[in-house]
């Protein structure tokens, strides 16, 4: 368990109410981010706040706390609305020459991997191939070997998936690296529970969002674009504050862009999402990525331990390198599984159902006791 977990715990007052297990989904905010949020609002109310300089300031120091949280630079962060906006980015910003525009992704990916690539295609701008996976799961070979025979530019892949596989994305970033393919990663189920290090694993486009894991108002996510891959992938989105601009003389046009990850972002930001989005992602670093991950794990083992295995089946890779902080589980009898998670939610106990299978996603604030609760009312049905 992370140290001091108690004190971890009063930061979420919900769980006086329910058991949550689906932070994969969406998440409560913890308490020391409704403060701050709750100040600002004060303060805007009552007094003067020049806006454009609290997002300037805030814009700011949130993509500090971000590079830091995936060991990155500041300047290669690129504030969004949310992941599908960043995949967006690269999918209609990088120019793909004919008869050299095939792109790939899973066949089990989430939809917003998918869909920016679809569209591409039918403004006839790509050609999408789609790998047969299983549960977000393809043998690495398999990916590689495809990724070679139909000769692909960009390929597109989750870190981790949202049925809870985890790709060893190192390998494959090698790989594409040596082969001159454009690697694009959406990072959504992992970020802030999951240790991301843009530099280790060769990451050169991450893009994520922080509904989920990082607990924050919706409608702002992150991408991160490496240097080299600035180079080829155009701004689409253009507006006052992502070119360079003389603030005293407005009407002298010029489209000059930035030269950082400000350049892709589309204008004004939503500041209380940024707010909220900053002290999670310092609270997290405090906590420790690492350390977060274990916590999660440790939920999960809980819970396996005592789940009957006569009436259900862990559905996950639970192999050390592509374990994650989501795990899908079973009932012998698939078809009850819509029933299972109605019957939980009940009582106050909130899991998800993907794909027909149950899915929990464990946070910092569940402890053994909510996996034991967790547990026996899935053996009592």
């Amino acid at each position: 368990m992370l140290p001091n977990h108690d004190s971890i715990r009063e930061q979420f007052p919900f769980l006086k109410k329910f058991i949550y297990f689906d932070a994969a989904h969406y998440t409560p905010y913890p308490l020391r981010s409704v403060n701050k949020l709750t100040e600002f609002i004060q303060t805007y109310t009552h007094d003067y706040l020049n806006l454009s300089l609290v997002n300037i300031n805030e814009a700011k120091a949130l993509r500090e706390v971000c590079g830091k949280l995936i060991n990155a630079s500041p300047e290669d962060i690129t504030i969004t609305s949310n992941t599908t906006h960043g995949i967006n980015l690269i999918a209609n910003g990088i120019e793909l020459e004919a008869g050299n525009n095939n792109v790939a992704m899973l066949d089990s990916e989430f939809p917003a991997v998918v869909y920016p690539w679809l569209n591409r295609e039918k403004l006839g701008k790509a050609n999408v191939m789609l790998i047969p996976s299983d549960k977000g799961y393809a043998n690495e070979t398999v990916i590689k070997k495809a990724l070679m025979d139909y000769n692909i530019r960009v390929f597109t892949i989750s870190y981790v998936q949202f049925l809870g596989y985890r790709h060893s994305i190192k390998s494959i970033s090698d790989f594409c690296r040596k082969r001159n393919i454009i690697l694009a990663v959406d990072a959504i189920q992992a970020t802030g529970v999951c240790p991301v290090d843009v530099e280790a694993m060769g990451i050169d486009f991450l893009s994520t969002g922080n509904q989920k894991w990082l607990m924050s108002p919706a409608g702002l996510g992150f991408t991160y674009i490496s240097k080299q891959y600035r180079e080829f992938i155009s701004p689409t989105y253009v507006g006052t504050t992502n070119v360079n601009y003389d603030f005293d003389h407005f009407l002298d046009y010029k489209l000059d862009f930035k030269n950082d990850g400000s350049a892709y972002e589309n204008s004004t930001l939503n500041t209380l999402a940024m707010i909220g989005t900053s002290e999670v992602i310092k609270f997290f670093l405090e906590l420790g990525v690492e350390n977060i991950f274990a916590h999660i794990l440790e939920i999960q083992d809980r819970f396996m331990e005592l789940l009957d295995k006569t009436k259900y089946r862990i559905e996950s890779d639970i192999s050390p390198n592509h374990r994650s902080n989501i795990l899908i589980f079973s009932h012998l009898q698939p078809a009850r599984n819509k029933e299972i998670q109605k019957s939980l939610e009940e009582k106050n106990i909130h899991i998800a159902v993907r794909e027909g299978y149950l899915r929990i996603s464990p946070h910092i604030y569940n402890n053994l006791s909510d996996a034991e609760t967790l547990a026996a009312e899935l053996n009592s049905l």
